[in-house]
């Protein structure tokens, strides 16, 4: 690596403006110590320097090794699509399938207002309704998205794949191949960190089994019979890899997370669940997503991890600004919950996912701390006090990524 860099530095002596890309470093042992050499040999005033790599523990625990090396505040998330990128991406492609002018037209309208309304979520929910106002009307174009969505997740060679296919006329529109892919990768990513393959396999089994429901740690080692050591090592390995988001729930008394309490374990895309699910049952991807899109509670929980994923990524941001520093879930002693609570400089709102029809203003919990209120239906849209309801691909439509998500 090291002479890889001198030669090419050599040859373009007379450069002023160079970039040297070092993909899947995390593939050449003591990787870090390399970056920090190149630092101090003062070659980064004379080139910029992006590593990348597929394995984001292994990323992130180097990483930390690198202090005052150029790395603060230079760290990037590149996760899978959300559903606006989703969108702004592949809206040429089916505009350019569409069977109607009508359909055509609409999608070339949708494009230039979503490109103009955007939000990193604002705790002032009037401001919300007047820009979920603007979207409105273009909702049965995002309910297509959004199908389609649900189905591939954000991952591009899945989307891409599925497109062909739809376009196509196909049946069974995604590879049992695509999803061995992503599978070998989680699990071998797992046993290059030093872990045990049969351990990943039972803790994912178990939390597709419990998926959206609300569990302790201490639970879920005893169903897969394990130290709660373990299981806690294992589910921070896989936060860490990007495969997982788990919400801590908030304690408003004592102002911080419940630690003890209870969590929730989503994956970070639905894709990585149909894949996971796929092989630790031994069916079909298709048959995984279509009996999951069938299924209106395991399409509710599907849903209920696309939205937590999205709120992550519009204010995280590596080291400084943690998704447990703003967003959790909450529930009470009666056993009632809240999908989501955020916390937007000092002012806490609460999102609610509620994928069915017929949702009204009284369908969520109410409580003192809580400023402000989002229910996500499948239909409903309307403002009422301090209550904003707002179609689920809509909202998702406009939400925006933070700086620090590519």
């Amino acid at each position: 690596m090291r002479n890889a860099v001198n030669f090419f530095l050599d040859v373009n002596r007379e450069a002023k403006d160079l970039f040297i890309f070092l993909d899947e470093v995390t593939t050449i042992k003591e990787w870090n110590l390399e970056l920090k050499y190149l630092w101090d040999s003062g070659i980064t005033k004379r080139a910029k320097i992006v590593a990348t790599g597929s394995s984001g523990a292994a990323l992130r625990k180097r990483g930390e090794l690198l202090p005052g090396r150029g790395l603060e505040g230079n760290e990037y998330y590149l996760k899978p699509l959300s559903f606006r990128d989703f969108v702004l991406q592949t809206i040429d492609y089916v505009r350019g399938h569409s069977e109607t002018r009508e359909f055509y037209d609409a999608l070339g309208k949708l494009k230039k207002t979503l490109e103009k309304v955007s939000t990193h979520i604002d705790p002032d929910i009037n401001d919300m309704y007047k820009l979920l106002s603007k979207i409105i009307p273009f909702k049965k174009e995002l309910e297509y998205f959004f199908r389609i969505y649900l189905i591939t997740g954000g991952f591009p060679g899945v989307i891409n794949e599925h497109l062909r296919g739809r376009f196509a006329k196909e049946e069974g529109f995604i590879s049992s191949a695509s999803a061995e892919t992503f599978v070998r990768n989680v699990l071998g990513d797992v046993v290059k960190l030093g872990r045990q393959e049969t351990y990943a396999r039972q803790l994912l089994k178990e939390i597709i089994d419990k998926y959206g429901t609300r569990y302790s740690f201490s639970k879920l080692a005893r169903d897969v019979e394990v130290t709660h050591v373990t299981a806690i090592d294992y589910l921070e390995l896989l936060e860490q890899s990007f495969i997982l988001t788990i919400l801590h729930a908030y304690d408003f008394n004592k102002k911080g997370v419940k630690f003890k309490g209870a969590k929730k374990v989503y994956f970070q895309d639905p894709f990585i669940f149909y894949a996971l699910k796929s092989s630790l049952t031994g069916r079909d991807v298709n048959d995984v997503i279509a009996e999951t899109l069938e299924e209106e509670e395991s399409l509710s929980k599907i849903v209920e991890g696309v939205v937590s994923n999205h709120l992550a990524t519009t204010q995280e941001k590596p080291v400084m600004k943690e998704k447990d520093t703003f967003l959790w879930f909450y529930y009470d002693t009666r056993g009632r919950e809240l999908d989501n609570i955020m916390k937007i400089n000092s002012t806490f709102i609460a999102i609610e996912t509620k994928y069915r029809g017929e949702v009204n203003f009284k369908d969520i919990i109410r409580i003192p701390q809580v400023k402000n209120y989002i229910i996500l239906s499948k239909e409903d849209f309307g403002l009422k006090k301090n209550t904003l309801i707002a179609p689920i691909e809509t909202f998702l439509s406009i939400l925006d990524k933070s700086t620090y998500n590519l």
